[in-house]
């Protein structure tokens, strides 16, 4: 019968109800995006938008590999901001404002997130995209929240986000994302 040796030769171990034994470290997908591939980025967005309903923030993915953001945190001067995600439009609406260079989170790292990464505190006017999500921050205004992506918000190439807030007022937020085969 044929075995299933381990990198020094000996045979695999089969347990009495006939497993493998191993031994594995485990860590998020991230982590190692992070540690081996120095590909995970946070954006920081601070602004303060003009009027309601203004597109402030904008994403596009330029790499090949997938883009998946996994947390949004931050906070709002106004105690009723709500904010809605945004994915699949068609442009960069007026393509004005101030370009955001996402910082690489493995310290010393010389790579650059391949975006086009912008915020403006008078609206974008994005065309298209539909909302995935409402992001709904605490009643205290400057009140810390963050929001989880488990499953990860995948923009292919050439795919974005974009984030439009309900109300005019003072917008802080750390999007984190990493970049994945």
């Amino acid at each position: 019968m044929p075995t299933v040796n381990s990198a020094n030769g000996t045979a695999l171990i089969i347990t009495n109800e006939g497993y493998a034994e191993t031994k594995s470290v485990c860590i998020t997908e991230s982590l190692h995006a992070n540690k081996v591939e120095k590909e995970v980025y946070s954006a920081l967005v601070d602004v303060t938008t003009a009027t309601t309903d203004d597109d402030f923030f904008y994403l596009k993915n330029n790499s090949a590999k997938d883009l998946v953001i996994t947390k949004i945190e931050g906070w709002c001067a106004d105690a009723n901001q709500e904010i809605k995600v945004l994915v699949g439009a068609t442009d960069a609406g007026t393509d004005a404002g101030d370009a955001i260079i996402p910082g690489n989170l493995t310290a010393g790292s010389g790579n650059v997130a391949d975006v086009d990464c912008t915020q403006n505190a008078t609206d974008l006017a994005i065309s298209n995209g539909r909302v995935i999500c409402l992001l709904k921050f605490p009643t205290t205004a400057l009140e810390r929240e963050d929001f989880h992506f488990e499953e990860g918000i995948i923009l292919p190439k050439n795919q974005r986000l974009h984030l439009e807030a309900a109300l005019a007022g003072l917008i802080n937020l750390n999007i984190f994302f990493y970049f994945h085969d």
